[in-house]
């Protein structure tokens, strides 16, 4: 009873471990188990007009160029270089940036107040933006998605992680639990398939943690950095994490990283 108790819950992890974000790492807003039949829309914010290198922006608007976009990215030394590297994949096709489309996140069961994803699976690697959100706020978020897609360690690690997947499959394979998966297994084949699921959830969690730390200290710097006016920009932000729960920090601590994208702190060693 105790092997099928445990296989039960190995079983299970798989399943959730499905909806997993495309750079690795489960994020809630990919599993049908979280998602809200009502979400409620992002509350109106005072309008906020900045003035930087001589070029209005407000804030507030939606439905933006990706021009427009870019030219506030690059208002900051940070946000310069992301767009420069950026705009270098765009020229050689090797990258692509689209529209964030209603269709798209429900199709990947996401919530509407996801501002932006990275997929490097695709055929071509992708920047979804969503450019019906205000820019204001969008510029931060793909700042992030941008150093995602600038990470030239994501693909490899990718790679490593479906080795190990692929291993935690075929020892399934090998054990019969493919076509039963409630078999009863020897206390033998129950401590192999503890290690192999144990060696699998450690690098994917390594990788994880590892690219969205990176990410979010890139994010970090470019948001210090555009906020670093004495303007209304502060002030707009502020107002969003006190009526629409905006999380947006210039240090990003581990404790948001672990609780968005389900990494098991226990596998991070510091």
């Amino acid at each position: 009873m105790k092997n099928k108790i445990m296989l039960l819950a190995l079983t299970q992890s798989i399943v959730f471990a499905q909806f997993h974000n495309p750079i690795g790492g489960i994020d809630f807003d990919h599993d049908p188990r979280y998602r809200r039949t009502f979400e409620p829309e992002n509350e109106e914010v005072k309008s906020c007009t900045v003035v930087r290198e001589d070029r209005e922006f407000l804030l507030n608007k939606k439905n933006y160029s990706l021009e427009e976009l870019f030219s506030l990215v690059s208002t900051t030394e940070s946000g310069k270089e992301v767009v420069k590297e950026i705009e270098k994949l765009l020229n050689d096709k090797k990258l692509k940036i689209v529209n964030f489309s209603k269709s798209i996140r429900l199709s990947r069961g996401l919530s509407k107040k996801t501002v932006a994803l990275y997929d490097f699976t695709l055929n071509t690697p992708t920047i979804f933006i969503n450019f019906e959100d205000e820019i204001g706020l969008a510029a931060h978020f793909f700042v992030h998605e941008a150093t995602h897609a600038l990470d030239d360690l994501i693909p490899e690690e990718y790679e490593v992680d479906m080795i190990y997947y692929k291993a935690y499959k075929d020892f399934q394979k090998l054990f019969g639990l493919d076509t039963e998966p409630m078999k009863e297994l020897t206390p033998y084949q129950t401590e192999v398939m503890e290690r192999v699921w144990d060696t699998k959830e450690l690098y994917r969690n390594i990788h994880s943690y590892r690219a969205e730390r990176f990410a979010f200290d890139q994010q970090g710097i470019f948001t210090g950095e555009i906020l670093n006016f004495d303007d209304c920009y502060i002030d707009y932000v502020e107002e969003h994490k006190k009526v629409n729960g905006l999380k947006l920090y210039v240090e990003t601590p581990d404790s948001h990283i672990f609780n968005a994208y389900g990494i098991d702190r226990k596998y991070i060693q510091k």
